[in-house]
């Protein structure tokens, strides 16, 4: 089994979460979600390390985590500094599964790269909540989740090791200072800490309450959606429906492993309205299809297909022989 993630603190709409759970994700979700978060574009990604990354991400969870997501033994024998950079790497990537998969969050962006984000100090001094503490002045979440009527607040923690105190309350107060995303307060904080393991992964995740002083934080959340779709808008993609499915654009990333997007999503994306009305109506029309199609994409999800609720799917086509040669035992 993957492993299990343990959440506490939530409220509302999201009580339900707390409490023990197995994680479900597959090694085409982590690879789905490598590819999503990270770089804020793949130009930027290239221009920073080249046009290998992608491949490079698919060998991290083929190499480094089993079938069931437990560590490889390459993953174990590695050099402790090279263990914390794939930790963080994945532990984005359990992250973004943990969003999508037991939130309902559809999207997942590191804001802090887009033009029109803006942070400013909001509230006056005043005791912290139990259990957080005050991060630095530059210290800020990693991620914001969007949904169409709410945002989410996320800074991962990636780990091998479970986290030292010291380590989980720096990660409280970094999300619990951030109080409004484009002038309202997130619905949720989320603090999370997923560990590597032989026997698999396990995650903690933690909705602490706010602090009456921190940041507040504006962007413009249709160039967000752009920004996690810039995979597939960077460059023209072709149409994937033989290998994919009908209704899909994207590329092979590796060989037999495809990253596609929803041609309906991507047709509308592709536009860039200047007008701030054309805009939200563009962000409307994504989250309408996403709606609409829910179930479809549902539907696609198999041992080798990987589809998100933000309409992209990985399908990974390589061979269970392949696979073996290329994942070192455990």
């Amino acid at each position: 089994m993957p492993g299990n993630v343990f959440s506490e603190g939530f409220s509302g709409g999201f009580l339900p979460l707390n409490g023990s759970a197995q994680i479900t994700a597959t090694r085409p979700d982590i690879i789905r979600s490598l590819l999503t978060v990270g770089y804020p574009s793949r130009k930027a990604a290239i221009k920073s390390v080249g046009r290998w990354r992608e491949k490079l991400l698919v060998a991290m969870a083929s190499g480094y985590l089993d079938p069931t997501l437990g560590t490889t033994r390459y993953f174990r024998n590695l050099e402790q500094s090279e263990k914390v950079g794939v930790s963080f790497l994945l532990g984005e990537a359990f992250t973004h599964w943990y969003a999508q998969d037991r939130m309902r969050v559809e999207f997942l962006v590191h804001v802090a790269g887009l033009t029109s984000c803006t942070w400013s100090s909001v509230g006056v001094a005043a005791p912290l909540k139990t259990g957080a503490m005050p991060p630095s002045d530059k210290s800020r979440p990693d991620f914001i989740g969007i949904r169409r009527a709410e945002s989410h607040v996320f800074e991962s923690k990636g780990r091998i090791r479970k986290p030292s105190a010291a380590t989980v309350v720096k990660g409280l107060g970094q999300v619990s200072k951030l109080q409004a995303v484009n002038g309202v307060a997130p619905t949720t904080r989320c603090a999370t800490f997923f560990m590597l393991r032989e026997a698999g992964a396990e995650g903690r995740v933690i909705d602490p309450p706010s602090a009456s002083d921190g940041l507040s934080v504006t962007f413009d959340r249709r160039d967000a959606l752009a920004k996690t779709y810039s995979f597939f808008l960077d460059i023209e993609p072709r149409d994937l429906s033989d290998e994919v499915g009908e209704g899909f654009v994207g590329r092979e990333i590796d060989d037999g492993v495809f990253f596609a997007l929803d041609r309906k999503i991507f047709d509308i994306m592709r536009e860039t309205p200047v007008d701030p009305t054309m805009r939200q109506h563009q962000f409307n029309e994504v989250f309408g299809i996403l709606e609409g199609r829910a179930e479809f994409y549902k539907g696609k999800r198999a041992v080798e297909t990987s589809p998100g609720p933000d309409g992209t799917l990985l399908l990974d086509r390589r061979s269970p022989i392949r696979r073996r040669r290329l994942t070192p035992r455990g």
